[in-house]
């Protein structure tokens, strides 16, 4: 594979691609607090975070007592902790080993798993939509961080929705932050396993949801009317015409770091088109060398954010 990448300078980042496939290599790219701050500097820049916060494109952030409010009640969206309980006996045993290497685990029932999720894969998730916003240049319908999710959906739901102008293409995106590349390949590998339930379910919980119609931005100014006459997705594509689909995917991981690896484990990962249209895949891959200095850091520079708003929104 080696030497026949595409590459690109993006911001702070040099682009490899190779076909479908992409990784974002850090220019600073080291072991080094003082990276984990920068690229945390970099995407929780406050215009990025405020058009995301209000799913507006091109908003410049100012120092209004309303924009630090705004900002200090998103940031509790990527750091309150709590704990959720899952039965086991559903688990996969080549999901579950990955489970319990990615998270703080106890077994405290012989049927049930308590796991500590605490909102990071959220992080992932913010980061995956700036880079589908910023370099991909796609529409997004509705940032995921604003809905409510159960736990098994925020697993192996869709994490990102988007819409490209450019190919006429509504995406489906699924993300995932994990301590290795390998791992983050096997659980994505799951979750598409399911994926059409997934974009179905998505339909019915979101994209037809006639209370949200006015946050749902260039999907509703283009696709309302068949929405409303639609009863499931397959129901929509025929009636839209919808001739593709797009399925990016994302990935924030540790450990692999050269390029030539990081392609390869990627091609691991099936293409086939789903509910009878063509799907476009997005292989899309973040090398952060280490999870754990990534979230602990980030956690810290969140907190030290949301005080120093508070601060400024009391003043």
């Amino acid at each position: 594979m080696g030497g026949f990448y595409n590459i690109e300078e993006f911001d702070r980042f040099m682009v490899y691609t190779l076909d479908n496939k992409y990784t974002f290599y850090h220019i600073n790219l080291k072991d080094t607090e003082e990276y984990y701050e920068e690229l945390f500097n970099y995407f929780f820049d406050e215009n990025k975070l405020l058009a995301y916060a209000e799913n507006k494109s091109h908003l410049k952030f100012s120092p209004t007592k309303k924009n630090f409010v705004t900002l200090y009640k998103h940031l509790f969206e990527y750091i309150d902790e709590y704990y959720d309980e899952i039965d086991i006996n559903i688990i996969d045993e080549e999901v579950k080993k990955i489970i319990l290497d990615e998270y703080e685990t106890t077994e405290e029932k012989e049927n049930a798993l308590k796991i500590r999720t605490d909102k990071k894969g959220k992080i992932g998730e913010y980061i995956f939509t700036c880079i589908l916003k910023e370099f991909f240049k796609f529409d997004c319908i509705i940032p995921k961080v604003h809905m409510s999710t159960s736990r098994n959906m925020s697993i192996y739901g869709i994490d990102a929705l988007f819409y490209s102008s450019k190919n006429n293409m509504l995406l489906f995106g699924e993300s995932k932050l994990t301590n290795s590349l390998t791992n983050g390949v096997s659980l994505i590998k799951e979750s598409l396993k399911d994926y059409e339930k997934s974009i179905s379910d998505e339909f019915i919980v979101t994209l037809s949801k006639r209370i949200l119609k006015d946050e749902l931005n260039k999907f509703s100014e283009i696709y309302r009317d068949f929405c409303e006459v639609s009863l499931n997705i397959k129901d929509f594509i025929s009636k839209a015409n919808i001739t593709q689909i797009g399925i990016p995917i994302f990935i924030t991981h540790g450990t692999e770091q050269e390029i030539d690896k990081i392609m390869k484990k990627l091609s691991n990962i099936e293409e086939k088109d789903l509910l009878g249209v063509k799907t476009v895949y997005y292989f899309i891959s973040l090398p952060i060398i280490n999870k754990q200095k990534f979230s602990a850091v980030f956690t810290k520079k969140i907190k030290e954010r949301r005080d120093e708003y508070e601060s400024e929104s009391i003043n």
